[in-house]
């Protein structure tokens, strides 16, 4: 039973919203920076600097993934304060994997090689709300009953009308 207490997330708390908020930030930043890289590339503004390894394109979410995997190791095995700055770095560099990773979501959940793909921006969009959605937990839960309550009202006002 003590064991449980230790793992419950405190989701409303300040300080995880700072967390989420630092973890959105370079999610959105890594994400916009990555599309615009893919652009000046393509658009011969900047050299072709893309990892081909025997004819094969190392796509972008490829490096996400391998940060997701190393910093997740890390915290796990290390543990840091969330006070501390190694975690303020980790929780940075986090969302920097994320964006990575998510940038490419299209050809990863369709395995092809196609980098202009809808599922993309949609997928940002979806990790994008969910992280808003955890900062602010109490206020969306609040909202959600008020809308409930006003739903009920309505429901009530026009069935008991006849």
């Amino acid at each position: 039973m003590e064991m449980e207490a230790d793992w419950k997330l405190k989701i409303d708390s300040t300080k995880n919203q700072r967390i989420i908020g630092v973890i959105t930030f370079y999610f959105l930043v890594t994400f916009i920076l990555s599309r615009l890289m893919v652009y000046l590339v393509i658009g011969k503004w900047l050299p072709n600097f893309f990892l081909t390894i025997r004819g094969v394109h190392v796509h972008h979410f490829t490096y996400g993934v391998f940060i997701l995997v190393l910093i997740g190791l890390y915290l796990i095995m290390r543990r840091p304060e969330v006070e501390s700055e190694i975690f303020k770095i980790c929780t940075a560099i986090y969302g920097i994997g994320l964006g990575l990773t998510f940038d490419e979501f299209g050809m990863w959940i369709r395995l092809a090689d196609e980098y202009w793909l809808r599922q993309s921006y949609d997928a940002v969009i979806v990790i994008l709300l969910l992280l808003l959605n955890i900062a602010y937990y109490r206020q969306v839960l609040h909202g959600v009953r008020e809308v409930g309550k006003l739903f009920k009202k309505i429901f009530l006002r026009l069935f008991s009308m006849t």
